[in-house]
C-alpha cells in the first residue's frame, strides 16, 4: 500500500497551507481520535502522528508501529519512536523542534486530540496554534472528494462484492433460506463479504424490519426481531474490499402494499431515478438535491437527511448532496459545490413513516467524463409472505 494522495494534490496542499500562514500541519490518528487523513496522505493504516512540513515541503510520519509503517506507508521521513525516550509524544516534540523556528505557526485538524495540543504548547511555548476547520479541514475534504483513477479502482472492488451480495440477499430472502431475524441477515452479509474477499464491513450493517425501519439509523443496528412481517424493511451495508468502502441500502417490500406504502415506494424510486438523470447535466450538487426534496414534499412527505454523500476511505467523505441552507448562520459559510469528474457518492432518497416503516434505496455513483455511472445495483425486493 502507498499513499492515496497524488503528487499534484500534495503540492496543492502545501500551497494552500502556505497561503494560510501555516508552517506545519499536525494531524493525529489515535484510538478515540481517528483521522483518515493520515491514511490518505501516507497510506499508513492507523495510529500515527503526521507532520506536513510546509517550509521544507516534506511529510514526516511518526507511527506507533514502526515496522508496520515501513511495510505500508509512504512519507519523506518515518520516525522510529523507539529511538526517542518515552514514545510517540517525545518523538513528535523533538521532531517539531528540528523543523520549526522560535515562533512556529502550527495548524491542527479538527480531529486532533487536546492532549497533543497541550503537549506542544508546554514544550514550545511560543507556538501559535491555528485551528480553522473551514479552511484546513475543508481543504483536506476537497482533496479527498475527487478520487484518482487508482482510488476508483479500489472502490470498484467494493462495488463488485456489494453487487454480488445484493443478488445473494435477494435469493435468500425470497426463498426464506437461513434468515429469519434482523441479526441473521446482518451476520450473513458481514460473514459473506469476507468470504468474497473483503477486508471487512465498511461500517456496522443496519438491518431493520418493518417494526423499526422508520428509524433512519437503527439502534441497535440489528435486533432479534423477525424480518418477515408486513411492511417496509431494509438493510444498509458497506463493503471495505481494499481500504475503500461502498454504501448500499437494499429495501424490501414485505407482502402486499397498502395505498400509503405504494405512494412512498413510488415517490422514492422516482426521486432516485430523477437524481441519476439530473446528474447528466447538473452544474452544482445542490441542484440535484433540491429537485429531490421538491418531489418528496410535493408528494406530502419529508426527507430528514441529505440526498447523498461521498464515499471513499470513510463512509461519509465529501461531498454532500444537500439543498442550499436557509439558516442565516449557515448561509454565511455555504458555497456551491460543482459536480466534477472523479466524484464518487451515494444517491439515497428515503421516506420514514412509523405506521408502515421506512423506505430508502441507496446506490453508489461514479462521475466519469461521460457522466454518472451506476456502480451498484440496489433495487426494491418484493417478498411474498
Amino acid at each position: 500500500m502507498t499513499r492515496f494522495v497524488t503528487k499534484e494534490k500534495l503540492a496543492r496542499l502545501f500551497d494552500r497551507l502556505e497561503n494560510l500562514g501555516i508552517q506545519v500541519l499536525f494531524i493525529g490518528d489515535s484510538e478515540g481520535h481517528r483521522d483518515v487523513n493520515v491514511k490518505y496522505l501516507t497510506g499508513h493504516p492507523e495510529d500515527a502522528i503526521l507532520f506536513v512540513d510546509v517550509q521544507n515541503r516534506q511529510t514526516i510520519l511518526i507511527p506507533w508501529d514502526y515496522q508496520l509503517a515501513n511495510e505500508y506507508a509512504e512519507a519523506d521521513h518515518i520516525v522510529n519512536i523507539m529511538e526517542h525516550n518515552g514514545g510517540i509524544i517525545p518523538a513528535a516534540i523533538e521532531t517539531l523542534k528540528e523543523i520549526v523556528d522560535d515562533n512556529p505557526k502550527i495548524g491542527v485538524s479538527k480531529e486532533i486530540s487536546y492532549f497533543y495540543v497541550r503537549n506542544i504548547i508546554d514544550s514550545l511555548p511560543n507556538t501559535e496554534i491555528l485551528f480553522d476547520p473551514r479552511e484546513i479541514d475543508a481543504e483536506l475534504d476537497q482533496l479527498r472528494s475527487i478520487k484518482s483513477p487508482y482510488e476508483i479502482s479500489l472502490l470498484k472492488k467494493s462495488f463488485k462484492i456489494s453487487n454480488k451480495l445484493v443478488e445473494e440477499i435477494e435469493g435468500r430472502m425470497k426463498t426464506h433460506t437461513d434468515i429469519e431475524t434482523e441479526v441473521d441477515l446482518s451476520i450473513f452479509v458481514e460473514n459473506r463479504m469476507r468470504k468474497l474477499g473483503a477486508f471487512g464491513a465498511g461500517f456496522e450493517s443496519l438491518v431493520a424490519s418493518s417494526a423499526r425501519s422508520w428509524q433512519i439509523h437503527t439502534y441497535p443496528r440489528a435486533d432479534k426481531l423477525p424480518m418477515y412481517r408486513p411492511g417496509l424493511a431494509l438493510i444498509d451495508f458497506g463493503v471495505n474490499a481494499a481500504g475503500f468502502t461502498s454504501d448500499v441500502t437494499l429495501p424490501f417490500i414485505m407482502g402486499p402494499m397498502n395505498k400509503k406504502m405504494k405512494k412512498i415506494v413510488e415517490t422514492v424510486m422516482k426521486v432516485h431515478d430523477e437524481a441519476i438523470e439530473k446528474l447528466q447535466d447538473a452544474t452544482f450538487l445542490h441542484e440535484v438535491a433540491e429537485n429531490a426534496v421538491s418531489t418528496i414534499e410535493e408528494a406530502g412527505f419529508k426527507m430528514p437527511h441529505s440526498l447523498g454523500h461521498g464515499i471513499g476511505l470513510t463512509v461519509h467523505d465529501a461531498p454532500v448532496l444537500r439543498k442550499r441552507p436557509t439558516h442565516e448562520t449557515l448561509k454565511k459559510h455555504w458555497t456551491k459545490v460543482p459536480l466534477e469528474q472523479g466524484m464518487v457518492f451515494t444517491i439515497e432518497p428515503g421516506i420514514y413513516e412509523k405506521d408502515v416503516g421506512g423506505f430508502r434505496i441507496e446506490n453508489d455513483v461514479v462521475i466519469t467524463s461521460k457522466g454518472p455511472e451506476m456502480a451498484t445495483n440496489a433495487h426494491p425486493i418484493f417478498i411474498d409472505l
